[in-house]
C-alpha cells in the first residue's frame, strides 16, 4: 500500500486497544482489531509512538526514541512458548474497559516478565529446544545496536532509583562486571527482543490483510533518555549535563502562554558534522518498524523554537533556523522510498509549506481545525490531493465534543439550525433521506472527510464511535489526565463495519 493510492484509515494507539487486562498489548486484541480494519475496508492503522511512556504516560518523552514498551508485550504469548505458565496468569485483575491502566499494567507485567527471562536463561543453559525468543535474541542485538545504550540505561536507572542521569554518581562499579549488573543490562535486552519478535508477528497478520502501518515520530526526545544520556554531543547541553535551552512553541490555540517541553535542543551543526547518523539510525528503525511515517512538529525542521529552561521574562523565546533541506535530503538518499507525512499543523510560515512540497511530503488538514465557520466556501475541497485528512488527531477534542462546543457557543447568538452554510454542507454529505439527528450530522462531518481530495483519510477511533470528551487522548500543555482512553470491544460492531466500508466504497478508497 502507498500513501499516494486512495484509502482509509483509522488512529488507533496501542496502549487502547481492547483484549487484554489492564492495558492494550501485541496479542489476540490488536490482531482483532486489524480484522475489524480489514471487515471495514480500511487499508490504514496509523498509531501513537510505541516508546515507553513517561510518568504522565505520554509516548512523546521517552525513555528511548528507539525501544518499545514492554507493558505492551503479550504476556498469553509467553505461556504458549513454554516461558511461562497458565497459572502465572492467575489473579491478574481485569481492570477498567475504558481506561488503561499503566501502573497497574507495569506492576503487574515486570514481575511476570522478570519469571519468563528466568526461565529464558535456564532453558538456554539446559540446551532445551529454543523458543522463537531464543532464536531471535543474537540477530535481533546484532542488528539493532541501540538496545545495548538502552540496555544499560534502563539497568543505571534501576540501580539509582532515577532516570536523571545527572544524578547518578560513578556507574563504573556497578558495570565492571558485577552478577546483578549484567543480570539486568540482559533482562533489558531480553524485553527488546520479546517486543521486537512479537511486534514483527504483528506487523506481517497486517501486511497480509493490506493494512499499511503509519508510525509517529517525535521530533524531540526526553533529557531523561539513553538517547541523551548516550549521545550527549549532539544536544544543547552543558558540562554537567543540563539542558541550555529547550524545546517548545510560543502562544498558541492550544495554549495562551505557549508550552514549554523540557526536552533538550539538538546542537544541529554536530549532526550534520557526523551525516545525521544518528537519526538515519532513528529513522530506518522505525522504518523497518512501520510502513510509513508521520514526522510530528513538521516545523522544527524548518526552523525550531529556543527557550530557557526556566520561564524567563527577559527571554521568552525566539526561532532558530533548522537543518531542512541538508537534513531530508540525506535521509532520502538513505531511504529513498520512504512514506513520511509532514505534520505540518498550526501556525507555518512560508518556508515550512515550501519544504514540504519540496520533497513532496503529504501534509496533514484537519476538518476542526481549517473549517471557518465565518466564511461561505467548502474547506474540504480546497484540501490537497497529496495530504492527510482527517477530522481530528490525538491532540484535539473528540469530534462529538467539538462540535457540541461549537453548538452551544453558536446558541448563544442564533440556533445551529439557523446558520446555514454549514449545515447545508454536512446535510448534503449525509445519505439521502437521512434523519437530521446530532449523530447522523457527525457521520456527515466523517462523510464530508471521507469525500474530500486528500488521499489518506484517517479517522480517530473516538470519532466513528460519536464518543464524548472523556475520551479524549490528549490535551496538549495539560500534563495530567491524558493518555488513558481504552476502546471497549463491543463497539467493534458489524454494523459499523458494513458502513464503513460502504462509504470508503462510495468514496473510491476502497
Amino acid at each position: 500500500m502507498s500513501l499516494q493510492q486512495r484509502l482509509s484509515g483509522v488512529l488507533m494507539p496501542v496502549s487502547s486497544l481492547p483484549g487484554s487486562s489492564l492495558c492494550g498489548c501485541l496479542g489476540a486484541g490488536a490482531r482483532r482489531f486489524a480484522d475489524f480494519l480489514n471487515r471495514a475496508g480500511q487499508k490504514a492503522w496509523q498509531m501513537l509512538p510505541v516508546n515507553p511512556v513517561d510518568e504522565c504516560f505520554s509516548p512523546y518523552a521517552s525513555v528511548s526514541a528507539f525501544a518499545g514498551d514492554p507493558i505492551y508485550i503479550d504476556i498469553e504469548d509467553l505461556v504458549e512458548t513454554g516461558l511461562l505458565t497458565k497459572s502465572d496468569l492467575a489473579g491478574i485483575p481485569e481492570g477498567p474497559k475504558t481506561q488503561a491502566a499503566y501502573h497497574a499494567a507495569r506492576s503487574v507485567k515486570m514481575p511476570l516478565l522478570r519469571k519468563a527471562f528466568d526461565t529464558f536463561r535456564q532453558q538456554t543453559a539446559n540446551g532445551k529446544p529454543p523458543t522463537k525468543y531464543h532464536a531471535a535474541w543474537k540477530p535481533f542485538a546484532e542488528q539493532n545496536a541501540w538496545v545495548y545504550s538502552h540496555a544499560e540505561f534502563c539497568a543505571l536507572s534501576e540501580h539509582y532509583g532515577t532516570v536523571d542521569w545527572t544524578q547518578w554518581k560513578d556507574s563504573g562499579e556497578f558495570t565492571s562486571g558485577k552478577q546483578s549488573a549484567d543480570y539486568a543490562y540482559a533482562f533489558h535486552v531480553f524485553l527488546q527482543t520479546v517486543f521486537d519478535v512479537q511486534w514483527n508477528e504483528l506487523h506481517g497478520y497486517c501486511k497480509q490483510l493490506g493494512i499499511l502501518l503509519i508510525g509517529d515520530v517525535p521530533i524531540y526526545v526526553s533529557k531523561n533518555s539513553a538517547d541523551t544520556w548516550a549521545n550527549r554531543q549532539l544536544f544543547q547541553l552543558d558540562a554537567d549535563g543540563h539542558m541550555v535551552r529547550v524545546a517548545g512553541v510560543p502562544a498558541d490555540s492550544f495554549n495562551p502562554d505557549g508550552q514549554r517541553w523540557n526536552a533538550p535542543l539538538y546542537d544541529w551543526e554536530k549532526h550534520k558534522e557526523s551525516g545525521y547518523a544518528w537519526w538515519l539510525r532513528r529513522i530506518g528503525h522505525s522504518l523497518r518498524r512501520f510502513d510509513a511515517l508521520r514526522l510530528d512538529h513538521f516545523i522544527g525542521f524548518y526552523n525550531y523554537f529556543s527557550m530557557t529552561p526556566q520561564p524567563d521574562t527577559h527571554d521568552q523565546g525566539f526561532w532558530v533556523p533548522g537543518p531542512a533541506e541538508d537534513f531530508f535530503e540525506t535521509v532520502l538518499r538513505e531511504f529513498p522510498e520512504a512514506q513520511l507525512i509532514a505534520e505540518d499543523l498550526g501556525v507555518m510560515n512560508p518556508g515550512v509549506h515550501q519544504l514540504r512540497d519540496r520533497f513532496n511530503f503529504p501534509g496533514i488538514n484537519v476538518f476542526q481545525f481549517q473549517f471557518d465557520f465565518r466564511r461561505n466556501t467548502d474547506a474540504t475541497a480546497e484540501w490537497k490531493v497529496n495530504s492527510l485528512v482527517c477530522t481530528g488527531t490525538h491532540d484535539t477534542n473528540t469530534l462529538a465534543a467539538w462540535f457540541d462546543e461549537v453548538l452551544l457557543d453558536r446558541k448563544k447568538q442564533e440556533p445551529f439550525w439557523d446558520f446555514g452554510f454549514l449545515f447545508n454542507l454536512i446535510k448534503a454529505a449525509m445519505p439521502d433521506a437521512c434523519p437530521v439527528t446530532r449523530r447522523s450530522i457527525l457521520w456527515g462531518i466523517i462523510r464530508k472527510v471521507m469525500s474530500s481530495p486528500g488521499n489518506v483519510s484517517i479517522f480517530p477511533m473516538q470519532d466513528l464511535l460519536g464518543l464524548p470528551e472523556s475520551a479524549r487522548m490528549n490535551f496538549p500543555g495539560h500534563a495530567s489526565g491524558n493518555w488513558c482512553w481504552r476502546l471497549d470491544e463491543s463497539y467493534l460492531t458489524d454494523e459499523l463495519a458494513d458502513r464503513l466500508r460502504a462509504w470508503t466504497a462510495e468514496f473510491g478508497r476502497l
